[in-house]
C-alpha cells in the first residue's frame, strides 16, 4: 500500500524512512530496505495522506514535495512556511524555483551543483514537481506539506545564517538576498 501511487519505474528514493534499524552481521539489505520502508508507512499515517490529499497533492507529490522541504530548509520551524510556497506556487503554475532541485538533477547529469543546467529536475526552469523525491524525508517535512503555514509567502531565501528570510513580492525577494544570501547564493 505505500507504494501504490509510486509511477513504475521510480526508485524508491524518498521512501526508504532514515532511521537506526537493529541489524547483525546477516541481516540482509533486503530485510534493511523492508524496515526503512515498513518505518516510512507509520510516517505516511491517514492524517498525513488525508493532508496531502486536501493540498491537491496524491501521496507520492507530497513525498516528492516533502524532499524538496527537506532539503531546502534547515530549521523545522521554517518548513511549514517553505511547503505554502511551494504549494501556491504549484497553485498558480509558477515554478518552484528550488535550486536543490537543479542542484539533483545537474549532479545525476555528472555537471556538478548547476542552477542553470536543464534536466526534468530543474524546477527553476520547469513548472511542477520533479519526476521523482530527492532525497529522503524527515516526519517535520511530511507534517509541512500535509499542513502547510496559513501565510501567502512567494519566495523564500536561505541565508547565510542558516534563517529562511520569506517574502510576498520578487522586490523584497532580491532585497532579502541581497542582503541575507551573499556567500550560498553566489
Amino acid at each position: 500500500p505505500l507504494l501504490a501511487d509510486k509511477p513504475k519505474g521510480n526508485n524508491l528514493e524518498g521512501y526508504l524512512y532514515p532511521d537506526s534499524f537493529q541489524r547483525t552481521a546477516n541481516t540482509t539489505a533486503t530485510d534493511i530496505i523492508k524496515q526503512s520502508l515498513s518505518q516510512m508507512d507509520k510516517q505516511l499515517t491517514p492524517d498525513i495522506r488525508s493532508g496531502m490529499s486536501a493540498q491537491d497533492l496524491s501521496a507520492y507529490q507530497g513525498v516528492t514535495l516533502a524532499s524538496i522541504v527537506e532539503q531546502e530548509v534547515v530549521h523545522q520551524a521554517d518548513r511549514a512556511q517553505a511547503a505554502q510556497v511551494f504549494i501556491k506556487r504549484i497553485k498558480v503554475g509558477m515554478p518552484l524555483g528550488s535550486d536543490v532541485t537543479a542542484f539533483y538533477g545537474s549532479e545525476l547529469a555528472g555537471r556538478g551543483k548547476d542552477v542553470a543546467y536543464d534536466t526534468a529536475y530543474n524546477t527553476r526552469i520547469h513548472a511542477g514537481m520533479p519526476p521523482t523525491p530527492i532525497s529522503n524525508v524527515s516526519k517535520s517535512s511530511l507534517e509541512a506539506v500535509a499542513r502547510p503555514a496559513p501565510t501567502d509567502w512567494l519566495f523564500f531565501v536561505a541565508g547565510d545564517d542558516g534563517t529562511t528570510y520569506f517574502s510576498r513580492t520578487i522586490a523584497e525577494h532580491e532585497a532579502l538576498t541581497k542582503e541575507h544570501c551573499k556567500k550560498l547564493c553566489q
